[in-house]
Protein backbone atom coordinates (compact mmCIF):
# COMPACT_ATOMS: atom_id res chain seq x y z
CA UNK A 1 0.00 0.00 0.00
CA UNK A 2 1.54 3.68 -1.32
CA UNK A 3 1.20 6.38 1.52
CA UNK A 4 2.20 9.93 1.77
CA UNK A 5 5.30 10.99 3.36
CA UNK A 6 3.99 10.84 6.70
CA UNK A 7 7.08 11.40 8.96
CA UNK A 8 9.01 14.68 9.91
CA UNK A 9 11.72 15.37 12.37
CA UNK A 10 11.10 18.68 13.96
CA UNK A 11 12.27 19.98 17.36
CA UNK A 12 8.28 21.38 18.17
CA UNK A 13 5.38 21.11 16.45
CA UNK A 14 5.06 24.95 15.37
CA UNK A 15 8.20 23.88 13.17
CA UNK A 16 6.44 21.27 11.81
CA UNK A 17 3.69 23.17 10.91
CA UNK A 18 5.57 25.68 9.03
CA UNK A 19 7.53 23.57 7.04
CA UNK A 20 4.63 21.75 6.38
CA UNK A 21 2.53 25.12 4.74
CA UNK A 22 5.64 26.14 2.98
CA UNK A 23 6.03 22.60 0.92
CA UNK A 24 2.02 22.33 0.71
CA UNK A 25 2.20 19.23 2.94
CA UNK A 26 1.00 18.22 6.41
CA UNK A 27 2.65 15.37 7.91
CA UNK A 28 1.24 12.59 10.62
CA UNK A 29 3.71 12.89 13.23
CA UNK A 30 6.90 14.84 14.39
CA UNK A 31 9.66 13.02 15.91
CA UNK A 32 11.75 13.84 19.27
CA UNK A 33 14.61 11.55 19.66
CA UNK A 34 15.03 9.57 23.02
CA UNK A 35 18.33 8.13 24.25
CA UNK A 36 17.80 5.03 26.59
CA UNK A 37 19.35 5.19 30.47
CA UNK A 38 21.89 3.17 31.46
CA UNK A 39 20.18 1.23 33.73
CA UNK A 40 17.12 -0.21 31.49
CA UNK A 41 13.75 -0.52 33.01
CA UNK A 42 13.25 -4.45 34.51
CA UNK A 43 10.13 -4.44 32.48
CA UNK A 44 11.47 -4.02 29.26
CA UNK A 45 12.08 -7.78 29.14
CA UNK A 46 13.37 -8.02 25.24
CA UNK A 47 15.53 -5.69 25.62
CA UNK A 48 16.97 -6.39 28.78
CA UNK A 49 17.28 -10.67 28.01
CA UNK A 50 15.86 -11.15 24.71
CA UNK A 51 16.90 -14.31 24.69
CA UNK A 52 14.94 -15.71 28.09
CA UNK A 53 11.84 -17.39 27.98
CA UNK A 54 9.62 -14.46 28.78
CA UNK A 55 11.19 -12.78 25.31
CA UNK A 56 9.74 -15.95 23.53
CA UNK A 57 6.33 -15.97 25.20
CA UNK A 58 6.04 -12.48 24.11
CA UNK A 59 6.92 -13.16 20.37
CA UNK A 60 4.92 -16.26 20.30
CA UNK A 61 1.58 -13.57 21.87
CA UNK A 62 2.73 -11.38 18.69
CA UNK A 63 2.28 -14.43 16.54
CA UNK A 64 -0.57 -15.32 17.78
CA UNK A 65 -1.99 -12.13 17.00
CA UNK A 66 -0.61 -11.63 13.46
CA UNK A 67 -1.85 -15.57 12.48
CA UNK A 68 -4.90 -14.95 13.43
CA UNK A 69 -7.23 -12.16 14.05
CA UNK A 70 -3.94 -9.62 12.97
CA UNK A 71 -5.68 -6.67 14.93
CA UNK A 72 -4.08 -3.59 13.91
CA UNK A 73 -5.30 -1.31 17.39
CA UNK A 74 -4.28 -3.50 20.21
CA UNK A 75 -5.31 -2.09 23.63
CA UNK A 76 -3.85 -3.85 27.04
CA UNK A 77 -5.45 -3.80 30.12
CA UNK A 78 -5.71 -5.98 33.44
CA UNK A 79 -8.91 -5.66 35.94
CA UNK A 80 -7.04 -3.40 38.41
CA UNK A 81 -3.34 -2.08 38.87
CA UNK A 82 -0.34 -4.08 39.24
CA UNK A 83 -1.10 -6.54 36.99
CA UNK A 84 1.24 -5.90 34.45
CA UNK A 85 -0.86 -4.73 31.77
CA UNK A 86 2.30 -2.54 30.95
CA UNK A 87 4.84 -4.79 30.62
CA UNK A 88 2.68 -6.73 28.39
CA UNK A 89 2.20 -3.83 26.18
CA UNK A 90 6.26 -2.69 25.93
CA UNK A 91 6.97 -6.19 25.63
CA UNK A 92 4.44 -6.76 22.60
CA UNK A 93 4.90 -3.56 21.11
CA UNK A 94 8.42 -4.38 20.75
CA UNK A 95 7.99 -8.00 19.97
CA UNK A 96 6.09 -6.98 16.85
CA UNK A 97 9.48 -4.28 15.69
CA UNK A 98 11.49 -6.90 15.59
CA UNK A 99 9.77 -7.62 11.93
CA UNK A 100 11.75 -5.50 9.47
CA UNK A 101 9.03 -3.71 8.02
CA UNK A 102 6.92 -3.67 10.66
CA UNK A 103 5.99 -0.15 11.97
CA UNK A 104 4.71 0.14 15.55
CA UNK A 105 3.35 3.09 17.90
CA UNK A 106 3.10 2.15 21.75
CA UNK A 107 0.63 4.92 23.44
CA UNK A 108 0.51 5.53 26.88
CA UNK A 109 -3.42 6.48 27.30
CA UNK A 110 -3.24 5.72 31.19
CA UNK A 111 -4.53 9.26 32.68
CA UNK A 112 -4.31 8.55 36.30
CA UNK A 113 -1.17 6.32 36.38
CA UNK A 114 1.34 7.34 33.26
CA UNK A 115 3.88 4.99 33.19
CA UNK A 116 5.94 4.72 29.53
CA UNK A 117 7.93 8.00 29.80
CA UNK A 118 9.09 6.17 33.38
CA UNK A 119 9.84 3.74 31.80
CA UNK A 120 12.16 4.97 28.99
CA UNK A 121 13.62 7.65 31.13
CA UNK A 122 12.19 10.41 29.22
CA UNK A 123 9.43 13.73 29.77
CA UNK A 124 7.79 13.96 26.32
CA UNK A 125 8.29 17.77 25.02
CA UNK A 126 4.41 17.42 24.05
CA UNK A 127 1.87 14.74 24.15
CA UNK A 128 -1.66 14.24 22.26
CA UNK A 129 -2.87 12.09 24.67
CA UNK A 130 -3.13 15.07 27.52
CA UNK A 131 -4.39 17.33 25.10
CA UNK A 132 -7.39 15.30 23.96
CA UNK A 133 -8.22 14.36 27.56
CA UNK A 134 -8.57 18.76 28.14
CA UNK A 135 -10.03 18.91 25.20
CA UNK A 136 -8.09 20.76 23.16
CA UNK A 137 -8.06 20.67 19.46
CA UNK A 138 -5.90 17.69 18.08
CA UNK A 139 -4.95 16.97 15.01
CA UNK A 140 -1.65 15.98 13.03
CA UNK A 141 1.33 16.48 13.40
CA UNK A 142 0.97 14.03 16.50
CA UNK A 143 4.28 14.38 19.12
CA UNK A 144 6.15 10.76 19.31
CA UNK A 145 9.57 9.60 20.02
CA UNK A 146 11.52 7.33 18.67
CA UNK A 147 13.70 5.34 21.08
CA UNK A 148 17.43 4.68 20.69
CA UNK A 149 18.69 1.50 19.80
CA UNK A 150 15.07 0.32 18.77
CA UNK A 151 12.56 0.90 16.27
CA UNK A 152 9.75 1.75 18.53
CA UNK A 153 7.98 4.81 18.32
CA UNK A 154 6.17 5.87 22.04
CA UNK A 155 3.92 8.76 22.39
CA UNK A 156 4.31 8.69 26.36
CA UNK A 157 2.73 11.00 28.79
CA UNK A 158 4.25 13.22 31.77
CA UNK A 159 4.41 11.44 34.87
CA UNK A 160 2.11 13.51 36.62
CA UNK A 161 -1.39 12.28 36.67
CA UNK A 162 -3.80 14.49 34.91
CA UNK A 163 -6.53 14.91 37.51
CA UNK A 164 -9.98 15.44 35.97
CA UNK A 165 -8.80 14.56 32.76
CA UNK A 166 -11.08 11.90 30.68
CA UNK A 167 -10.51 10.78 27.30
CA UNK A 168 -12.75 12.27 24.43
CA UNK A 169 -14.22 9.04 21.74
CA UNK A 170 -14.03 11.40 18.88
CA UNK A 171 -10.74 13.42 19.50
CA UNK A 172 -9.42 10.10 20.10
CA UNK A 173 -10.95 8.15 17.17
CA UNK A 174 -9.76 10.63 14.99
CA UNK A 175 -6.50 10.64 16.17
CA UNK A 176 -6.04 6.66 16.20
CA UNK A 177 -7.20 7.02 12.31
CA UNK A 178 -4.56 9.18 11.21
CA UNK A 179 -1.69 7.45 13.24
CA UNK A 180 -2.93 4.13 11.54
CA UNK A 181 -1.82 6.21 8.13
CA UNK A 182 1.66 6.35 9.64
CA UNK A 183 2.01 2.87 11.80
CA UNK A 184 1.44 -0.69 10.55
CA UNK A 185 0.02 -1.22 14.50
CA UNK A 186 -0.71 0.69 16.90
CA UNK A 187 -0.56 -0.86 20.84
CA UNK A 188 -2.08 1.19 23.86
CA UNK A 189 -1.51 0.74 26.89
CA UNK A 190 -4.85 1.44 28.51
CA UNK A 191 -5.90 2.36 32.05
CA UNK A 192 -7.42 -0.89 34.21
CA UNK A 193 -10.83 -1.73 34.12
CA UNK A 194 -11.95 -0.98 37.55
CA UNK A 195 -10.00 2.05 37.46
CA UNK A 196 -11.14 4.17 34.81
CA UNK A 197 -14.18 4.68 32.36
CA UNK A 198 -11.37 5.40 29.60
CA UNK A 199 -11.08 1.99 29.05
CA UNK A 200 -14.68 1.53 27.35
CA UNK A 201 -13.81 4.71 25.04
CA UNK A 202 -10.42 2.94 24.21
CA UNK A 203 -11.73 -0.86 23.56
CA UNK A 204 -14.58 0.99 21.02
CA UNK A 205 -11.89 2.22 19.27
CA UNK A 206 -9.52 -0.89 19.18
CA UNK A 207 -9.55 -4.05 17.05
CA UNK A 208 -9.12 -5.69 20.07
CA UNK A 209 -8.73 -5.75 24.13
CA UNK A 210 -6.01 -7.95 25.61
CA UNK A 211 -6.33 -8.34 29.34
CA UNK A 212 -2.92 -9.24 31.34
CA UNK A 213 -3.56 -11.15 34.75
CA UNK A 214 -0.22 -11.14 37.45
CA UNK A 215 0.46 -14.85 38.54
CA UNK A 216 -0.35 -14.93 42.14
CA UNK A 217 -2.50 -11.83 42.71
CA UNK A 218 -5.03 -11.56 39.85
CA UNK A 219 -8.41 -13.06 40.87
CA UNK A 220 -10.03 -15.53 38.58
CA UNK A 221 -13.53 -14.02 39.81
CA UNK A 222 -12.45 -10.04 39.02
CA UNK A 223 -10.46 -10.86 35.31
CA UNK A 224 -14.11 -13.10 34.57
CA UNK A 225 -15.92 -9.22 36.11
CA UNK A 226 -13.44 -7.38 34.01
CA UNK A 227 -13.70 -8.91 30.55
CA UNK A 228 -17.90 -8.35 30.89
CA UNK A 229 -17.18 -5.02 31.52
CA UNK A 230 -14.89 -4.75 28.38
CA UNK A 231 -18.44 -5.58 26.12
CA UNK A 232 -18.87 -4.98 23.39
CA UNK A 233 -15.13 -4.66 22.61
CA UNK A 234 -13.62 -7.61 20.99
CA UNK A 235 -11.33 -9.39 24.06
CA UNK A 236 -8.60 -11.03 22.01
CA UNK A 237 -7.56 -13.19 25.16
CA UNK A 238 -5.74 -12.55 28.46
CA UNK A 239 -2.21 -13.10 29.14
CA UNK A 240 -0.28 -14.16 32.46
CA UNK A 241 2.05 -12.31 33.49
CA UNK A 242 5.05 -13.83 35.77
CA UNK A 243 4.91 -12.75 39.47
Amino acid sequence: MSREVDLALWTNPSEALSEASAVGARPTIWLEHVTLPGTLDSRLVLLNDPGSESARSYRLLRHRLFSQADPRIVAVTSAFPGEGKTTCALNLALAMVEDTMTRVLLVDVNLRRPALGRVFGFTPFENLVENMARFVDVGPPYPVAAISGTRLHVAALPETPIEGGRLDRTLFAVALSDLRNAYDYIVIDAASVFESGDVDVIGECSSGVIVAARAGRSRKGDLRRAIGELAPAHVLGTVLIDA
